[in-house]
């Protein structure tokens, strides 16, 4: 016991004081992460999740969809390994242990960043930075974070800057050989993986343009510190078109890029709430506090910077920033790669102040962090199944209704968008007018998604709409969400009532149409029957 005890003091002496701090404050971030993951359904987790189901009972990749009654055409589920595992894992350990799962990934991100940011820059105040920018970033990338598979193209993103960074330090081939494992399940696993393509696309051209540029002696305010040589250029090449190879070895080959090819056509950029601008109201104003960070970054960096603008590090960001104001699905991926930058660009504003930390502050430190972990924990729901849970967002009540009602079982039904994938998980059996999968495919000479949100226009024949696909059950929210802006919002953006009306044709015809009655009604859903 004696002997314990003096190599337990020991072991604890020779612990730092910074590791106690890194451990609770990402304990922090995780239980954070955790709660959130908790607290809501993701609308598309359900198709994911029976879709792995299909995946692991046939051992073949999806290839025909019979999930709806419309668009009855093959799919590619360019998510199928990401699916296919989502369900395994749900399978073994539940949706805690889903749970769990996604909110480490996110904590292997902010971790890699941080040991990244310390080999590259060496400042004493450098910790102080980290933790300001990871909580401000993870704050404000909250909205688009849970169990979604999405979180997956953040860590494949920084991998690929850190082959990116590790390539131009080291000139070592070795380090571009991991592209190809990295694409091909990358593009087993999410669509991100064509934005891959385009960081490493334009990696290479900077670098090929770099070398014509110092070549002609043109454009001195340019750093070539990080040129390449021809050698090296040629190899990025090679590389560059062995990852883009790769990726039409997939199950799907060649038609992974004719179905995402579809989503050219951008409609739903202007629908679906994740998908909208900044611009769009209700506005994430933590992101927009960090995109300001990152605007100051680069007027600082452009116009008070005494040292040579590096091309990469300025497109890598303008291309993200540019994206996430574009759509802010994309500001968890601009959160990643701007962060080295901003560290750099505030520590030369600032200056590399040393902090002095006694041992009261210390103590006091790590009081607050236990605080918030605590407080943290205790707002958790430990929610065991999320299929009925989550009865305020979905139509739980009203499912078990048409499950218990045979019935209703072979009657086309109309179905509200957001829950078309929670509906494919606990109703299977039911096919769907639409769900999350398909909103960019071409149907009815426009997309999936504009056939949809056509029942609901003024100018629509719904009732001739109905009649074309033989519906007689449609399905939708009891109530239609109204957004009301804030005072403070009304006199400073100059928000008016009207600039928020909205009227649902779909509901107003099924109010006043004798042809329909109510045969289930709850908070949540209402479902009617076409006489």
């Amino acid at each position: 016991m004696m002997l314990f005890s003096k190599f337990m003091l020991k072991m604890m002496s020779k612990i730092k004081f910074i590791h106690i701090f890194w451990f609770f404050f990402y304990f922090f971030i995780f239980s954070l992460l955790l709660r959130g993951s908790l607290s809501y359904l993701d609308p598309d987790f359900g198709w994911h999740l029976r879709v792995g189901q299909e995946i692991a009972q046939t051992q073949l990749v999806p290839q025909v969809n019979y999930y709806n009654y419309t668009f009855s055409g093959n799919w590619v589920d360019h998510e199928w390994l990401s699916n296919w595992a989502l369900y395994e894992i749900y399978n073994s350990i539940g949706y805690i242990g889903l749970a769990v799962v996604f909110s480490l990934l996110i904590i292997l991100v902010l971790i890699l960043l941080n040991v990244l940011a310390h080999r590259i820059i060496t400042k004493s105040s450098l910790i102080v930075y980290i933790v300001i920018f990871q909580t401000i970033g993870l704050i404000a990338s909250l909205p688009h974070l849970g169990i979604r598979i999405q979180e997956f193209g953040l860590l494949f993103i920084l991998l690929l800057l850190i082959i990116i960074y590790s390539y131009q330090r080291t000139k070592k081939w070795r380090f571009l050989v991991w592209l190809i494992p990295l694409f091909y399940l990358w593009s087993c696993w999410h669509a991100s993986f064509l934005l891959g393509l385009l960081v490493l696309l334009m990696w290479l051209l900077i670098k090929i343009g770099e070398r014509f540029l110092f070549h002609y002696r043109k454009f001195n305010w340019i750093d070539y510190s990080e040129r390449l040589t021809s050698r090296n250029l040629a190899l990025v090449i090679t590389f560059f078109l062995l990852s883009i190879g790769i990726t039409f070895l997939t199950p799907y080959r060649q038609e992974l890029y004719s179905f995402l090819g579809g989503y050219g056509n951008t409609i739903y950029l202007s629908y679906i709430q994740e998908w909208l601008s900044q611009f769009s109201y209700p506005f994430v104003y933590w992101q927009l506090f960090y995109l300001a960070i990152v605007v100051v970054a680069l007027i600082l960096y452009f116009f008070y910077n005494r040292q040579k603008i590096n091309l990469w590090t300025v497109a890598l960001v303008l291309l993200f920033f540019v994206l996430s104001f574009k759509s802010r699905r994309h500001f968890p991926l601009l959160f990643v790669v701007s962060f080295i930058f901003l560290l750099e660009s505030y520590i030369k504003i600032f200056g590399n102040t040393r902090f002095k930390i006694n041992y009261w502050l210390k103590i006091y430190v790590l009081f607050c962090l236990i605080m918030a972990i605590s407080w943290q924990w205790l707002a958790i729901n430990l929610n065991l199944r999320p299929e009925t849970f989550f009865s305020q967002d979905y139509p739980v009540q009203a499912t078990e209704f048409l499950k218990s009602n045979p019935q209703y079982s072979n009657i086309n039904i109309f179905n509200d968008y957001v829950w078309g994938g929670y509906l494919i998980w606990v109703y299977p059996e039911k096919k769907l007018f639409i769900d999350g999968r398909l909103p960019q495919v071409r149907f009815a000479n426009h997309t999936f998604l504009e056939e949809y949100l056509d029942f609901f226009k003024e100018n629509t024949n719904i009732k001739e709409k109905i009649s074309d696909y033989n519906i007689g059950l449609i399905m939708i929210k009891s109530q239609d969400k109204e957004l009301k802006p804030k005072k403070w919002e009304r006199l400073i953006f100059g928000f008016r009532d009207e600039d928020f009306d909205y009227t649902n044709y779909l509901r107003k015809y099924l109010v006043t149409s004798t042809d329909w009655r109510v045969i289930y009604s709850d908070q949540t859903a209402i479902i009617y029957f076409r006489e």
